[in-house]
């Protein structure tokens, strides 16, 4: 069973922590402090705990080398590239005193050279930049109900000039420009070069962020925004050296015709996003772990000598918990990697390097 919110008010949470079966906000508040706290703890170390990560593909070529992943991946853990793991490094190994150096933006020219790794570059506000000069944004509600309820979205950046955008709103003089949701679409008055910072209202419905050439009119989707995403915020990696495609020479010619992009997999640590409604689903499946630690977060808003001891009595349950989950899921004698040194001459078979 797939965990939900609506399961955690059905269960003994909201008695343990001293709230109504039906006061879904404080409800959500405890079962998302008790999350964030699970998956920040530093018992959870690199893989962290059952449920957390997941394997995804991605679409990269040697000519777009840069991937921005969704809201719900925190990172890469692991990758491989045409069947083939390859390291993921994070910005600190390039700036070793005795690395390989900064890594170029992006090398189309590749012949003789393998495929050397991914690297994570800053965080993104948008899956895809700005290009093409100064760009009126456009933004797109698909629900009548936003444009009707004067919902608002706060654009951010750089003008034509490469100045940060100032507006009023009202009496205040903010960083942006508001723009007031409206069908089919509203229009920014400024226009900008680049996107430093998105923050919206909750909406009933995704909204989807163009850009338009103010001489052309031609549009470009930029990004498309959850209706409970209020800031966007997104994990961006590069790929240095992507073969042309996988079952083609590394020095064949980049061409639209002949190149397919390559096969990329990857294991990713998954994002908390928190909880509202009931058919929100939980990052944490294991209901009784969320329950401990609910209660170690009611214990921890006590200023007492005892609650501080409840609280990490109520932890190390939930930590045992999630290590009980990762064994009866994954075995706890079942090694991730197996290498059978002697092939099927078994030791205990052969009697080889065994002393009598």
């Amino acid at each position: 069973m797939r965990l939900r919110l609506y399961d955690c008010r059905l269960s003994r949470l909201p008695s343990v922590i001293g709230k109504c079966q039906g006061d879904i906000p404080e409800i959500a508040r405890y079962v998302n402090t008790a999350q964030q706290r699970l998956l920040y703890a530093s018992e959870a170390a690199d893989e962290s705990w059952y449920g957390t990560w997941a394997e995804i593909r991605i679409n990269a070529s040697r000519t777009a080398p840069y991937v921005t992943l969704p809201r719900e991946i925190a990172r890469i853990e692991a990758i491989t590239i045409c069947d083939r793991p390859v390291p993921v490094y994070n910005q600190f190994y390039e700036y070793m005193q005795f690395g390989n150096g900064r890594m170029q933006q992006r090398r189309l020219n590749c012949a003789g050279t393998k495929v050397r790794a991914a690297y994570t570059r800053n965080n993104a506000v948008l899956f895809t930049d700005l290009t093409n000069g100064p760009q009126v944004i456009n933004v797109y509600p698909t629900d009548n109900a936003d444009a009707q309820g004067g919902k608002r979205m706060l654009v951010q950046g750089l003008d034509q000039n490469g100045q940060p955008v100032y507006t009023n709103d009202g009496t205040n003089t903010i960083l942006g420009e508001f723009v007031t949701l409206k069908m089919p679409f509203v229009s920014t008055v400024n226009q900008f070069t680049s996107i430093t910072g998105i923050q919206k209202d909750v909406t009933a419905g995704p909204v989807q962020i163009f850009q338009m050439s103010p001489t052309t009119g031609d549009q470009i989707l930029l990004s498309t925004l959850e209706p409970g995403e209020q800031t966007t915020q997104y994990r961006r990696y590069f790929f240095d050296c992507l073969p042309c495609s996988c079952c083609t020479p590394a020095n064949i010619p980049v061409t639209s015709q002949n190149c397919i992009p390559p096969q990329i997999t990857a294991i990713a640590k998954l994002e908390l996003i928190p909880v509202v409604n009931d058919t929100d689903w939980l990052l944490f499946q294991n209901l009784e772990a969320v329950i401990e630690e609910a209660q170690a977060v009611r214990f921890s808003e006590m200023d007492t000598e005892s609650s501080q001891k409840q609280v990490e009595i109520h932890h190390k349950r939930a930590i045992r918990l999630l290590n009980g989950e990762l064994g009866h899921y994954l075995g706890v004698n079942t090694p991730a990697v197996r290498v059978e040194v002697f092939g099927s001459a078994k030791l205990r078979r052969q009697a080889i390097g065994t002393m009598i």
